[in-house]
């Protein structure tokens, strides 16, 4: 979501309270790394979301005693549930009191439904559901006696987590964990955006690869719009994203699990073809773009020096070399807080329309992530005339994302190959200095050479 948009919403649009990140998460000093909720804003006005919560895209049901979808059993669900839950005398939800069942129902509805108003701002249009064949709106279960959740054709349920025993854990429902619930939205968007392949002679490993890498990415993208998430991770970085430093730092201070995952130094050749190894290249390849292009805006606003930009990204690899690029940054940064969020939203947008981009166009038949590459090379065209070029080829080529070696991209054509070959010029012609290429015809080149 663009920052403007943001501020209008702000306006505009419903209240809800929802943690940047799970509540159990604590700092390495044990206080809770999220004390309390952030306020946030959905684009539906006050009045437009009804009790559930619920408006003309979702609704939630809080059922009672329900068993977990499976293939005999499926939306919509029919059973008993608990009361819906109302909204404040003024039309929003911000007044529910956090160690309440209200609040974890709403907070499942208002993490969906900003992750959706986020995205689709970047793609500038309505993102229509992929089971719109069946189904007029998602289906949002939030509290089941299970130890699991899941995703599905019209519905998302989540459980809780689970104890060392493998018992359900009460105290770590995953329908509060905004970066679970936006990575499975995320595969939503991808079945919406993209679709599936079409072929079963198609292995899909590079589109399994995709799917979570999207998931991973739209939760990433989503989770910078919470200002106390970007603040965190730029007071303990300081803007230096790309060093060991910088993701140990963000760690140790942060357990989200996509943004320690888009911080990892994987190529192509550490990973197999299960989709989740296979994803991380790809994220981090995506992430590095986004960082480099946050970089550099700090760089053109002269917050940082080109040679120290250089330095971050070309690691030495020495400590000392990590401790005085970190030194650097953090001088950098003092007194110019403001300034490095600035920069860093704005990549965020980029990024967020780079990926809308490139994902309206991507075709999902034998995708593979050179494909993705091109795509994205194209969608920059689209947005900054091709700007940001250079970065996104040196991004996936330090991951190894190339054309595969028996790539048809790779074979190369002569002039043989082509059926086009020249013959001797005619006397006259040659005199006259003129000597032009005659094509040969296909399947006469013996002739020809005579």
């Amino acid at each position: 979501m663009s920052l403007e948009l943001d501020l209008r919403l702000a306006e505009t649009g419903t209240r809800f309270r929802i943690f940047p990140q799970p509540r159990f998460l604590t700092k390495a000093d044990g206080t809770p790394l999220f004390g309390e909720p952030e306020t946030v804003t959905v684009s539906p006005p006050p009045g437009a979301v009804t009790a559930g919560p619920a408006d003309d895209r979702m609704f939630v049901v809080d059922a009672v005693g329900k068993l977990p979808y499976n293939q005999f059993f499926r939306p919509p669900y029919t059973g008993a549930t608990n009361p819906p839950v109302q909204p404040g005398p003024e039309g929003h939800f911000d007044h529910l009191d956090p160690a309440s069942r209200d609040f974890s129902a709403a907070t499942m509805y208002a993490t969906v439904r900003r992750v959706l108003d986020i995205w689709q701002d970047y793609f500038g249009r309505t993102i229509e559901w992929h089971f719109s064949t069946a189904f007029a709106k998602l289906e949002l279960i939030p509290l089941i006696e299970w130890n699991n959740a899941q995703s599905g054709f019209g519905f998302l349920e989540f459980g809780f987590g689970r104890t060392p025993t493998g018992t359900i854990d009460h105290t770590r429902p995953f329908c509060e964990n905004f970066d679970v619930l936006a990575h499975e939205l995320g595969h939503s968007l991808i079945f919406a955006e993209v679709g599936v392949p079409a072929s079963p002679l198609d292995e899909g490993i590079d589109y399994g690869g995709m799917h979570e890498s999207a998931g991973d990415l739209v939760a990433i993208v989503a989770s910078l719009h919470f200002h106390s998430l970007v603040d965190m991770l730029l007071d303990n970085t300081k803007g230096n994203l790309l060093t060991i430093n910088g993701l140990d730092r963000v760690g140790e201070l942060s357990d989200t699990r996509q943004v320690r995952i888009a911080l990892n130094a994987l190529r192509m050749s550490d990973v197999d073809d299960e989709p989740h190894n296979r994803s991380l290249p790809l994220t981090g390849a995506i992430f590095d773009t986004m960082v480099e292009v946050f970089q550099q805006d700090l760089v053109d606003k002269k917050l940082i020096s080109e040679e120290l930009r250089t330095r971050s990204t070309n690691l030495p690899g020495t400590a000392l070399d990590l401790e005085q690029i970190q030194a650097d940054f953090t001088a950098a940064y003092t007194g110019n807080e403001a300034a490095f969020k600035e920069s860093l939203l704005l990549a965020r947008d980029y990024l967020g329309r780079l990926l809308a981009t490139t994902w309206s166009d991507l075709s999902p038949d034998f995708l593979t992530y050179h494909g993705i590459l091109r795509a994205l090379l194209d969608a920059d065209r689209t947005l900054t005339g091709g700007v940001n070029a250079a970065i996104i080829r040196a991004c996936f080529a330090w991951r190894e994302i190339a054309p595969v070696p028996t790539s048809m991209l790779l074979r190369q054509h002569t002039l043989t190959s082509c059926g086009l070959e020249s013959t001797p010029a005619p006397a006259a012609a040659a005199a006259d200095g003129y000597a032009p290429m005659i094509p040969a015809p296909r399947g006469s080149h013996q002739n020809l050479r005579r």
